[in-house]
């Protein structure tokens, strides 16, 4: 059972990583991204096509994150361009619908569970230390790592920083912002190249424990919103915890017979509890106002 924890928390570092973009894009832009995973499945596969033709990885990865950054970007492009003036649920049906256009295209080009699974490089494989017998792989520690330096650099940008003085302006009020001379415009596609490519970058981490299939990759949206919800799309702190919690649940319920089979529940039911229990203080108030 330690053995499936300590697995689980390879998961749980990638988890954190996907939700902290996930509510990274809607503090900073305000826009829930349903299509972050896809878009970084992408970049991901453009990384690991180039390898199968024979570049070098280290060359290779960095025009993976370019080609999911560059994605990214056009994707706010035309949402700072075509839907800067409409509310929140628009610009996230209009996610939703880049998502599905991307997962298209990607089983087309690069093939389904069966025929499409590429063997991605797995760097960080080797075991970092023991604990009780059980390998703990380097994975874990850099997964966790890069969660808490994104975690900890994006809260003292924003709040130790004129850049992030000019994000939060740009998130909450857009209108406002471009009044008073921020590039409103340029800042949001910055924002979201930034996010595709670091999305790109924790695809490739976690596609070889994963089978390197794309429709696999880009569904972990799923994952990363049910992580986003922990924090309510606010908290860093908190999505960051999420993200643990959620892939030691998913590596104890693999090491359980009776549930084993349902695994893939997991992020499903952590998003119904949330939403039911977020809701009940709705629910008594509404109930004593009759």
């Amino acid at each position: 059972m330690l053995n499936s924890v300590v697995a689980g928390l390879t998961s749980g570092g990638v988890y954190a990583l996907l939700g902290l973009c996930v509510v990274l894009t809607y503090r900073l832009v305000a826009v829930v991204n349903f299509a972050m995973a896809a878009v970084g499945a992408m970049g991901a596969f453009v990384m690991v096509t180039l390898t199968d033709a024979g570049l070098p990885a280290w060359l290779a990865l960095p025009l993976g994150a370019v080609a999911g950054g560059a994605l990214s970007a056009l994707l706010g492009a035309a949402l700072a361009r075509w839907f800067g003036e409409h509310g929140e649920r628009t610009k996230a049906a209009v996610t939703v619908a880049v998502y599905v256009a991307i997962m298209a295209i990607g089983l087309r080009l690069f093939g389904s569970v069966t025929t499409g699974a590429r063997r991605f490089p797995a760097w960080f494989d080797a075991p970092a230390f023991t604990v009780g017998g059980v390998v703990v792989p380097q994975s874990v520690l850099v997964s966790l790592a890069f969660a808490v330096l994104i975690t900890v650099g994006v809260g003292l940008l924003l709040t130790r920083t004129a850049v992030g003085l000019r994000l939060q302006a740009l998130s909450e009020r857009p209108a406002t912002a471009q009044v008073v001379g921020i590039a409103a415009p340029r800042l949001a596609v910055a924002v979201w190249a930034a996010i595709g490519a670091i999305s790109a970058l924790v695809i490739v981490l976690v596609a070889p424990r994963l089978g390197g299939d794309f429709s696999t990759l880009g569904n972990l949206i799923t994952t990363a919103l049910a992580v986003a919800m922990v924090g309510g799309f606010r908290s860093l702190p908190l999505t960051l915890a999420g993200g643990v919690l959620l892939g030691c649940l998913e590596g104890l319920s693999a090491s359980l017979a009776a549930i084993q089979q349902y695994r893939g529940v997991v992020p499903f039911l952590v998003i119904l509890v949330l939403l039911w229990w977020r809701s009940r203080d709705e629910v008594w108030d509404t109930a004593h106002t009759r």
